[in-house]
């Protein structure tokens, strides 16, 4: 199967939970709230991408899959989940501004000041956006060995993330934590393998 194939495949299984969230909207099952519904989805699903984005070079260094011959290469699956990572961030991003703010862009900077964890959110999302620009193989010719300086901002949006995610639940930290715990041990097999 060619590698353009494959990979429309791979995006598109990556689009399905989006897909998912259409269906809900047409047939009225987003619950009594709809707008948090799609937000706490959205939101959701961009964690998601980016810790699966940050397992691909562990899964590399532990099981040294041959996956090139039967797959594809993981540096196309690990761009794919980033650009699936900025994908749900933007339509997090979207849903907060048309549904929340009603497009109002003094409602949003009030908002903004009067809770801080969305700017941390919006922070997390303009670095994530340089990281997609950059992805593809002629970006990497042209930066060189700044490239990979550049997509090290991977792990402090990542933690932008949980972080924003943590201070909009307050109460309830389980699920935050768990992210949390997950992205330490991704950063801690990091380190390791540095040493």
């Amino acid at each position: 199967m060619p590698l353009i194939i494959k990979i429309m495949l791979f995006s598109l299984l990556c689009s399905l939970p989006a897909w998912e969230l259409v269906w809900r909207l047409l047939n009225d099952e987003l619950g009594a709230n709809p707008v948090e519904f799609l937000e706490h989805a959205t939101g959701d699903w961009t964690i998601y991408f980016l810790l699966m984005t940050l397992t691909i070079t562990p899964i590399q260094k532990v099981f040294k899959p041959n996956w090139n011959k039967w797959l594809f290469p993981m540096h196309v699956v690990r761009r794919v989940l980033g650009l699936s990572a900025l994908a749900y961030a933007l339509l997090h991003l979207a849903t907060y501004l048309v549904f929340d703010m009603g497009l109002s862009l003094d409602d949003t900077i009030t908002d903004i000041i009067e809770r801080p964890f969305i700017l941390i959110g919006m922070i997390a999302l303009t670095l994530l956006v340089p990281l997609a620009v950059t992805s593809t193989a002629g970006w990497q010719r042209r930066l060189k060995q700044h490239w990979q300086t550049l997509h090290k901002a991977i792990y402090l949006l990542t933690f932008l993330g949980i972080l924003h995610y943590a201070l909009l639940v307050k109460a309830d930290l389980l699920q935050p934590l768990i992210y949390l715990g997950l992205f330490g041990i991704l950063m801690l097999f990091r380190i390791r393998i540095q040493r």
